[in-house]
């Protein structure tokens, strides 16, 4: 079935003469009449003379002139990869590239402007190369992302704010060898030990990740909230929780925001080739003329 919204041109030869001219309006004329439209009738030369006397005693409009029939981006089929924010974190984000079979997402702002590119080697530079413990803060990681990542519960806390400041830490030792490695505002996983929560708790944590399937005391609750302490718990143990939490981050710190190839749909096919030969197993996104993020080829 002929797609209404996508005209069909009809043209007759290079260097058009009366017969090529008289031959593309006649058969638009027809296949209208016939299918209720959807046709016009082109020429892809300028008129001679003689063509344009015919045209004006029959008080006939010219064909419109089509310089090329050249392949755009906006004739083929374009992947209609949605766009994501880049406050997802960076486990999600796999998890996407895994449903969609795709090794691009394209993160988009709210009024669907391209702000940058996650691609598989992006988050696996972020959990084979990041060892520095103040980077999940660095991030300005959500604490939602961490409760999804960790697939925990928060018993006190805003969800929707932020870890900005601290290190990640993990409290394994007893309360007075804590004492001396814990700071304000850092992020402490630990077991279910309670002096040893009590000890981060007066060292000013500013979230605690209680792990291996926890019941947390009411008095820990209590003082977590007088504290404006963010608390967590989730079924892993310590050591998976510890080696999950960094896949919390954002995308947004990772992605690429600079120097990006991107393509616009009125551009031709065989001028983006090239381009896209000499970046084998990529992506491209594809953009409208007001810059707004259409697909991905």
């Amino acid at each position: 079935e002929k797609d209404m919204t996508r005209p069909v041109y009809i043209i007759g030869h290079k260097n058009p003469d009366t017969d090529s001219i008289c031959s593309a309006l006649a058969y638009a004329y027809l296949k209208n009449t016939l299918e209720g439209g959807g046709y016009i009738a082109a020429r892809a030369g300028q008129l001679n003379q003689e063509t344009q006397y015919v045209l004006n005693f029959f008080q006939a409009e010219a064909p419109v002139y089509v310089a090329d029939v050249m392949t755009q981006v906006k004739d083929i089929e374009i992947r209609k990869t949605p766009g994501v924010s880049g406050k997802i974190s960076l486990k999600r984000a796999w998890e996407m590239m895994k449903e969609q079979n795709v090794v691009t997402l394209p993160v988009t702002d709210k009024e669907n402007n391209l702000e940058g590119l996650i691609i598989t080697g992006d988050i696996a530079t972020s959990y084979m190369d990041v060892y520095d413990n103040s980077i999940l803060s660095r991030a300005k990681t959500q604490y939602q992302n961490i409760v999804d990542t960790l697939d925990g519960t928060m018993l006190c806390g805003n969800e929707h704010a932020y870890f900005m400041k601290g290190k990640v830490v993990v409290g394994s030792a007893n309360p007075e060898t804590m004492e001396q490695f814990l700071e304000d505002d850092d992020l402490v996983i630990m077991g279910n030990r309670y002096d040893a929560q009590i000890c981060a708790l007066e060292s000013n944590a500013s979230c605690i990740v209680i792990a291996g399937s926890p019941q947390v005391p009411k008095t820990i609750v209590k003082m977590a909230e007088e504290k404006h302490c963010v608390l967590i718990t989730t079924d892993y143990d310590t050591y998976t929780a510890a080696r999950l939490i960094n896949q919390s981050m954002p995308i947004s710190y990772f992605m690429t925001r600079e120097h990006l190839i991107t393509f616009n749909s009125d551009d031709y096919i065989d001028e983006i080739r090239e381009v896209m030969a000499s970046k084998r197993h990529r992506d491209f996104p594809i953009l409208d003329k007001d810059g707004c993020y259409l697909g991905m080829i």
